[in-house]
Formats: structure tokens, sequence, C-alpha cells
């Protein structure tokens, strides 16, 4: 089962507080996936291919609307097949349209953002028809509601923002689609609908991930780190080895044999690690930025001397 079924299961398990909540529900989802057809009497059909979703809806028109119906079903085969369910209403029809108000602007439009649980109410029924969302295991996070209807697509983006998600709109072939993209986004969707068990789930693969990803980059800069100090390493052991093999030693400042002593002795060390050693054998009082000085006054030096000798080091 993919997740964004689970999320769907998730919130058919969620009862609305009142009926304006379950008629908004009820709205939202003929308005995505319902079709008025002009006959005598006036039919109404409802299609999704989520049985789970259509017992829903037709939970909510028997609990407010007298219907008789017809419920039929369908293999699509493409891919995979997947069963295609479709419900047609022969009576009460009309009232149920009222309701929604089928033509016209959306229902309520200017009284549902005082309410967060009839925006919620809204969009759990736009997402049940229309909706899906990646697994937070995959690459991408992407959630989204579509529909080809501009207006209501318009308005889902309302709703989003309304609860601080970054809705965005883009087009899809024949489709308008809403969608989010930030984990953060789409975790808060999923806590504002009330799918507590697919936020849950959602938040811990992402911070799974998060916490994995950045192990892995600090085990990076670690081994970047690493690279870095002994490519430093190898270079000043070479500017040592030359001085030992064509300068007069005698002739050096004690500091600087001292310090030539202990890089060849750890040659892998960074100079954190080195200043550790020369504070409890050498010199307690010497900075990193003297150690630095002292490892640049002997590549200098080594430099000076080839380049005297017409030599390359």
């Amino acid at each position: 089962m993919s997740f964004a079924l689970d999320v769907k299961d998730d919130l058919l398990k969620i009862s609305n507080s009142d009926e304006k909540a379950d008629k908004l529900q009820l709205e939202a989802m003929i308005k995505f996936g319902g079709e008025l057809i002009i006959s005598k009497p006036l039919r109404l059909t409802f299609t999704c291919n989520n049985l789970g979703v259509m017992r829903l809806f037709i939970k909510i028109c028997k609990l407010y609307y007298k219907i008789d119906y017809e419920l039929v079903s369908r293999v699509i085969n493409r891919f995979d097949n997947h069963t295609i369910f479709t419900i047609s209403i022969y009576d009460n029809v009309e009232r149920i349209l009222n309701d929604i108000n089928w033509i016209g602007d959306i229902n309520v439009q200017n009284l549902i953002f005082d309410n967060e649980e009839y925006m919620a109410a809204y969009l759990r029924g736009a997402f049940l028809v229309r909706g899906s969302v990646n697994d937070p295991a995959s690459k991408n996070s992407h959630l989204e509601i579509i529909s080809t209807n501009e207006k209501e697509i318009l308005f889902i983006q309302r709703i989003m923002n309304k609860f601080e998600l970054n809705a965005r709109i883009s087009k899809r072939k024949n489709y308008l689609l809403v969608y989010l993209k930030a984990k953060q986004d789409i975790g808060d969707f999923l806590y504002r609908l009330g799918a507590t068990q697919s936020m849950n789930y959602y938040e811990d693969v992402v911070i799974t991930k998060e916490i994995k990803a950045n192990a892995k980059r600090a085990i990076n800069l670690d081994i970047a780190n690493q690279d870095k100090t002994n490519e430093a390493a190898l270079e000043q052991l070479k500017c040592i080895r030359y001085l030992e093999y064509h300068y007069p030693l005698e002739h050096l400042d004690s500091k600087l044999l001292m310090i030539m002593k202990v890089r060849k002795e750890h040659p892998e060390h960074s100079l954190m690690q080195l200043l550790d050693i020369i504070h409890d054998d050498y010199d307690p009082k010497l900075t990193k930025s003297g150690l630095n000085h002292r490892l640049r006054k002997l590549k200098e030096l080594a430099k000076e001397l080839a380049t005297k000798r017409g030599e390359n080091i």
C-alpha cells in the first residue's frame, strides 16, 4: 500500500463535529469528483478509485438526504489493474446541489475562514478524492490536489495558505494542481487535517533521513579536513627533509628544530594535535598562530635554499 493510501485511510477514521463540517467535506468531494448529468430527473454522479472514500460519500449523503442510488465499478487496465467506483444519485439531487451551491461562487467562502475545523473538513474532502502525497522515504517531497476547475484550485490554495502553508499552483496537461514541496509544510498539512498517525510516520522518516544526511556530511567534512591535514603535513615533511639534507641545522633556532622533531614524529597529526604534544612536552605557552608561523618559516627556508640550488622541492 502506498503512503498516500495510508494517509487517506487515516483521514477516513475522522468524524466531523457537526452537520456543517460534514456538508463542507461532502461539498469538496462532489466538486472534485462529481458530475451533474442533465436529464429527467437530474442525475448526480460521483467517481473515485477508493472504496473507503466511496463508503464515506454514501454515508454522509444518506445521513442528510434521502437518496436512491446505483453503484457500479469497473476495472481499468493500464500499468496495473485498479478499480474505479461510480455512484449515480437520482433523487434529492436539486437539494444537494443547492446545499453545495453547485452553480455560482464557492459555497460559504467568506465564512469558512473563520473556523479551522471547517477549513480542514473542506481540505479533507478534496484530498480524499483528488489528492496524493509522496512517501517521505522517496527522494522528492511532494503533496498535491488536482482539478480542472481553476476556482476550486485557487480556493484550496487560499485555505492552505490560511494555515500558513506555502501552497503553489501549477499546470499538468489538462489539470491544475495546488501543491506543497517543503517537508515541514506537508507534515503541517497532515496535522491540520487530523492524520496524526501518518504525520508521525512522515516526521519520523524525515528526521531519520536528516540525521543520516547530517552524519554523512560530518563524515565527509572530517575526511576532507583530514585530506587537507595530510596534504599540509606532507609538504611540511618534504621541506623538513630537504633542510636536514642541505641546511646547516646548527644554524637553526632551537624552536624550529623542536617543531621539525615533533612533526617528523607525528606525520599525520593536525596542528591542534601537534600543539597538544608541544604543550605537554616542550612549550606550554606556544599558540596555534605561533606554531603556524614556525612551520611557515621552515617552508620559507627550504624554498629559498632550493631556489639558490636551482632545485624544486
